[in-house]
């Protein structure tokens, strides 16, 4: 099986010409395992794409050459699955920003990890630097798993529950929003990598421990099944913009018109990644199918009008799903305040007077 029987000759013929060859365990062959015959409905089909795309960006620009085939040796030859873990995923989401990236800021530079500092991962431009993470699945979840497989052995069908973005704990399965916040972005609470007096962008990777598509990010998401309307919040949209104690959360199969507001409703539990960081300009938000960009409404200087364009123009940007203002002028945190007061008028079981 060949990359170029997927579309993917640039990529393909980039790693005939450096005697790279593709392993079956690896990240590379672990997805043309995926979509072989599968095409665009494949779980991993964007993870293929894109960074087929973001490769073949740096291979016609001709720059960073021996960062990506540094990169893409490793996701061709090394293991890319333990316990469900996915070892490479990091290479393979810094892979994928620094070629999306560099399609419209021409200056990037893949930048070299410090042993003592935090620093970013890319800088886009002078004064202008990006940060890359990829949130995984939850090992207690893995762990939880495992546990149920063990104790059915023996038994010919054997039954295991997987709650693989919360985990299995009591917490997780009565406040499920708030543990998928917290797997978004508690590391990066703890791990500020932004440049002081500079614009600093976070890529969040949600493609390869999430898998989540564009309307999860949203403050609100609704499902239509079998004629009934399913409110709920998935919760990586308040992990942004979000508020303590304010933020409300609907239990699981919430139907506005019969539900009980007083019971399983419940609220955020820390605050949002934008109310705490403030030299965070935004956050650039990688899902299956699309891009989608977040503006941080709580920065001490706005976002320059030229950045927003180039973000807009990325592979596959979403702009009826991402939250910014048009123009030099800054989103307005009452327009956060304003979707926060409507999902809580929107859970309340009495007009208010």
């Amino acid at each position: 099986m060949k990359l170029s029987e997927f579309g993917y000759h640039y990529l393909d013929t980039f790693l005939n010409e450096n005697h790279i060859s593709i392993l079956a365990d690896s990240y590379l062959g672990h997805m043309m395992s995926e979509n072989n015959g599968k095409g665009v409905l494949a779980d991993n089909y964007s993870n293929l794409l894109n960074i087929s795309v973001a490769a073949e960006t740096l291979i016609n620009r001709g720059k960073h050459i021996p960062w990506l085939k540094n990169n893409l040796e490793e996701l061709s030859r090394l293991p890319y699955l333990k316990n469900t873990i996915h070892l490479n995923s990091k290479v393979a989401a810094e892979v994928i920003a620094g070629g999306l990236l560099s399609e419209v800021f021409n200056e990037l530079e893949p930048l070299p990890e410090a042993k003592k500092s935090k620093t970013p991962d890319f800088k886009l431009f002078n004064s202008g630097y990006a940060e890359v993470y990829c949130p995984q699945t939850s090992e207690q979840n893995i762990t939880a798993v495992r546990e149920q497989q063990e104790s059915q052995k023996g038994r010919d069908v054997v039954i295991a529950f997987s709650r693989p973005l919360t985990g299995q704990t009591q917490g997780a399965k009565s406040y499920p929003a708030n543990k998928i916040i917290d797997r978004i972005i508690n590391h990066k609470r703890e791990n500020d990598q932004s440049k002081p007096e500079s614009t600093n962008l976070l890529w969040l990777d949600l493609t390869h421990g999430f898998n989540v598509g564009c309307d999860d990010t949203q403050p609100l998401k609704t499902i239509l099944h079998a004629g009934t309307a399913y409110t709920g919040n998935f919760g990586i949209w308040h992990a942004f913009y979000g508020k303590l104690n304010v933020s409300t959360f609907s239990p699981e199969r919430t139907i506005l018109k019969y539900s009980d507001f007083n019971s399983g409703f419940y609220k955020q539990q820390k605050e949002g990644l934008f109310r705490l960081r403030s030299q965070l300009h935004g956050a650039i938000l990688l899902t299956k199918d699309g891009i989608i960009f977040f503006e941080n409404p709580w920065t001490s200087t706005p976002l320059e009008e030229s950045i927003k364009k180039k973000i807009s123009q990325l592979h596959r940007f979403r702009a009826n799903f991402s939250w910014f203002q048009h123009g030099s002028q800054q989103l307005c945190h009452s327009t956060i305040d304003n979707e926060l007061a409507k999902i809580n008028w929107l859970y309340q079981n009495k007009t208010s007077k």
